[in-house]
């Protein structure tokens, strides 16, 4: 290009290169830098080797060469094509129109190749991701660069998260816990390499957060899965990225190590470590992620009661988000159901040594498994099932809404999200009702091991969500009915299931 100039007679001002960016990048530094020129009237010819060194969108290339460059007084000279906007006829004016259209079929062309070799790559389950996920990383010491490996300095972070969370902590608290131990973040971590760092002399360093808690939590990289293709590129042309329907996401398991087991993700997920801000301050719902919906498996949520001196009850998050549609409208009163789980603890940490034997046996010898009837196990794993398939095909279905202009881009998220969450409650629950499927000589541990929990206490004095996630999997609240009791006085009755740990639920 000098010597073309210097041949020519013009003045070079200044050079503008982006070398690693995209042509049909229109924002790249130097290109933005030369029109800032341009509009300074500091620069009145571009020269350029090639129209592709201008750009590779045919439209905007065009609008440069016809608009925007005579507009401002600018000539344009590509060397290679033999194009000089100073000196131009009709030839030369169409024959630049066919080369700015082969400039961008070539560059459409190297994106589909790029996107298949992705698309190849996802489906062997070789990570493509520009950096390994915390608590891994890249197996360059064996030159593979597509696989993960363990990260001894940040694995057991990651599992001591995990724990945290199964143990009832919230993703806020488990943050404050990484803070206050000077643990560093992971962008933190990947540009120092040192997992932790100094408390008291590093106010201003960046500090875990609950929402970065949460999205570990869920990330099922941990079971040794590789997730992928999970947003793309609208076009070649555009930097705007849509999100893919987590049912077309690329999955491939056992990929590499997996740094928790899936009974404790599932465990983590049953209990929604992902909460919502509590109804308002000074109340905390510590039956979150434990009180379920007896129909449709879904958490119950706070709600203001309107009962005099109540404070608040537990609905179906289904009912509540969905409406009638999807189940009922069963609720219980918070303060009731703290009452009647705290009396069954009571009642059970009194058992004598003799009737703590007596369960036993029953349990032992009942037609169950871990306490759950093997029909009902059997009848709703096949139901759970059948509304993930449903989940499946309606995501799909709403997607496809959404792309071809139906359904607008709020209501495509809030309706996504929805099915998105169902579909991690449902995929738990049917992870915990098959790990209930185990050999008889496991039964029986499950069960010592139960008792084991109420001969390390003395006594219980109130309730609190350490104390709940410690000897409680779940409660299931069914739908109340009114009708007089033996006083002759009009009542609520409504039925609940306590499933312990290790043994499921004990009948009352």
């Amino acid at each position: 290009m000098q010597a073309y100039a210097a041949e020519h007679g013009i003045l070079i001002y200044d050079e503008y290169v982006d070398d690693g960016f995209s042509g049909t990048n229109y924002d790249r530094p130097a290109f933005q830098r030369m029109i800032s020129d341009i509009e300074a009237g500091k620069v009145n010819c571009v020269l350029t080797k090639d129209f592709s060194r201008l750009g590779r969108n045919s439209a905007r290339t065009s609008d440069l060469m016809d608009e925007y460059f005579p507009s401002r007084g600018v000539r344009y000279i590509s060397v290679n094509d033999g194009y000089d906007s100073l000196h131009l006829n009709g030839g030369a004016a169409m024959s630049a129109a066919m080369l700015i259209t082969v400039h961008e079929l070539y560059a459409r062309d190297t994106s589909n190749k790029i996107r298949s070799s992705f698309r190849s790559k996802r489906e062997k389950g070789e990570y493509i991701g520009s950096y390994a996920p915390y608590g891994y990383k890249k197996d360059i010491e064996h030159g593979n660069r597509n696989r993960l490996v363990i990260d001894h300095n940040a694995a057991h972070i990651v599992q001591e998260i995990f724990a945290l969370a199964a143990e009832g902590q919230s993703p806020k608290r488990i943050a404050d816990i990484l803070n206050e131990k000077g643990v560093a973040t992971p962008l933190k971590y990947r540009e120092s390499g040192n997992p932790f760092f100094d408390v008291q002399n590093s106010p201003d360093a960046p500090r875990w957060t609950a929402s970065g808690i949460c999205k570990m939590l869920a990330n099922r990289v941990y079971l040794g899965i590789t997730e992928q293709g999970k947003s793309s590129k609208i076009s070649f042309k555009s930097k705007q990225v849509q999100s893919i329907p987590r049912e077309e996401w690329v999955r491939v398991a056992n990929t590499h190590e997996p740094l928790i087991s899936e009974e404790l993700f599932c465990q983590v997920r049953a209990r929604s470590v992902a909460r919502r801000s509590l109804p308002t301050k000074g109340f905390e719902n510590i039956f979150s992620g434990i009180a379920k919906c007896a129909d449709c498996g879904r958490n119950m949520t706070p709600s203001p009661s309107r009962k005099k001196g109540a404070t608040y009850n537990l609905c179906c998050g289904s009912y509540k988000s969905k409406g009638a549609s999807s189940c009922s409208n069963h609720f219980i009163d918070y303060d009731s159901l703290y009452a009647v789980v705290l009396s069954e603890l009571h009642r059970l940490l009194c058992l004598s040594d003799e009737d703590k034997k007596s369960l036993l046996h029953d349990l032992q010898q009942a037609d169950t498994i871990a306490g759950y009837p093997k029909d009902d196990i059997s009848k709703a794993i096949t139901k759970w099932e059948a509304r993930i398939k449903e989940i499946g095909a309606l995501s799909k279905r709403l997607y496809e809404d959404f792309l071809y202009g139906g359904l607008s881009k709020d209501l495509y998220d809030t309706m996504r999200s929805s099915y998105e969450q169902e579909l991690a409650d449902l995929k738990c629950s049917v992870a915990e009702q098959q790990a209930l499927l185990i050999p008889e000589t496991e039964k029986a541990q499950s069960y010592e091991r139960f008792i084991e929990l109420f001969d390390e206490m003395t006594e219980i004095k109130s309730l609190d969500k350490e104390l709940l996630h410690r000897f409680i999997d779940r409660i299931e609240v069914e739908q109340g009915y009114y009708a007089k009791d033996i006083d002759g006085k009009r009542s609520k009755f409504q039925k609940l299931r306590i499933y312990y740990r290790f043994i499921g639920c004990i009948d009352a």
